[in-house]
């Protein structure tokens, strides 16, 4: 199990300096967006920033595993409240709507 969660972690950190990236391409790109598009994009690509920027800094100081530990004893927590079927379900049903959060979610706003 400790794979599957640290799989996860790596995946988050993926998609988070991803979903940073293409949101500033994004917003290169002005071409048919509204104005509200534009701020709701905007306020995006600033969350994105603080944890591409989170991401960097636990990278620079060391602390990279301590997400990981957390994850899994969230993991085990849920485990023992549903067991390791229904866990690892939960857990790849996150994942999947963290990542379509992280990549989806530029593309609805660019087009709003």
């Amino acid at each position: 199990m400790n794979n599957f969660v640290r799989f996860g972690v790596i995946l988050h950190h993926t998609a988070t300096i991803v979903g940073w990236v293409f949101c500033l391409i994004l917003l290169g790109h002005p071409e048919e967006r509204s104005v509200v598009g534009f701020v709701l994009l905007l306020a995006w690509t600033f969350l994105q920033s603080i944890g591409a920027l989170e991401l960097i800094a636990r990278f620079l100081l060391g602390r990279l595993d301590e997400k990981a530990e957390r994850m899994q004893q969230s993991f085990v927590q849920w485990q023992t409240l549903f067991g390791e079927k229904k866990a690892k379900r939960a857990f790849i049903v996150l994942l999947v709507a963290m990542v379509a959060s992280k990549l989806v979610l530029p593309i609805g706003l660019n087009q709003i």
